[in-house]
């Protein structure tokens, strides 16, 4: 009886080995039931979900649903991801079970940039111009004015957009900052200015160099003092200088 259990041992790790081969070997024979598209994303609007994952595998005349597993190419399917504007890194392609999984993750949208032409293009926390698409319905800043009409998809947004972006995320670390500018644009001296949502003052900012000073600077005159002389005594707040804000009567 001293041999029953190693024995017993013996034969349950045969039996396991034998079913990962058989797993493994008819695995490749069965046939994709369906997809999952998993998208992670900071925003609120998802702007690549899983109909448009299948809308563009579709056009890309890949079949994966009621195909055998290995007939499908995921080197392809990952390639094909990876090409898309909205994808910013694709984490993984690969089966679960009878189940396609494709996980990636999604550009986070910063800015709505509209053009002197009447063009517009959207664009992520690391300055790449990303087509407009209506699936994104974020409030997000908007940039316009002098803005070059030279830009491309896929690639870093013109030289003034940049600073504009480098503002927003300055912008988007306080919370009264956020719900104050919504607007960044563009003068002809290629220097920033601010539109708010409280006040209607026009504010000049200059660059967007020192712009947390700049910001902090515009918050302690709107806490202590247009708040009690009242927000609509100035009609612009100039932040360009150092250390102090000089403010324009109506």
């Amino acid at each position: 009886m001293k041999y029953a259990k190693p024995i017993v041992r013996i034969l349950l790790s045969i039996t396991l080995v034998v079913v990962f081969i058989l797993a493994a070997v008819n695995m490749p024979r069965q046939r994709c039931e369906r997809i999952s598209a998993v998208a992670h994303t900071q925003n609120e609007s998802v702007t690549l979900g899983q109909a448009d994952v299948e809308a563009m595998l579709a056009a890309a005349n890949i079949e994966v649903v009621g195909k055998a597993m290995k007939e499908i190419d995921l080197g392809e399917i990952t390639a094909l991801l990876k090409s898309n504007p909205y994808i910013a890194n694709v984490n993984f392609v690969h089966f679960a079970g009878k189940k396609l999984v494709i996980d990636y993750d999604l550009r986070n949208i910063m800015l709505h940039v509209f053009t002197p032409n009447g063009g517009h293009y959207l664009v992520d926390n690391e300055g790449i111009v990303v087509p407009f698409t209506a699936k994104m319905k974020d409030y997000l800043m908007i940039v316009n004015g002098n803005v070059s009409d030279n830009y491309k998809s896929g690639k870093k947004a013109p030289g003034k957009v940049q600073d504009a972006l480098a503002l927003t995320k300055e912008i988007q670390k306080d919370d009264f900052s956020q719900a104050q500018y919504r607007q960044i644009y563009l003068n002809n001296r290629n220097e920033l200015e601010l539109t708010t949502a409280i006040g209607g003052q026009n504010i000049l900012f200059g660059s967007a160099d020192n712009a947390a000073e700049k910001l902090k600077n515009l918050k302690t005159v709107y806490e202590n003092g247009l708040s009690h002389k009242g927000y609509n005594t100035y009609s612009q707040l100039d932040a360009r200088y150092k250390n102090r804000i000089i403010a324009t009567r109506k």
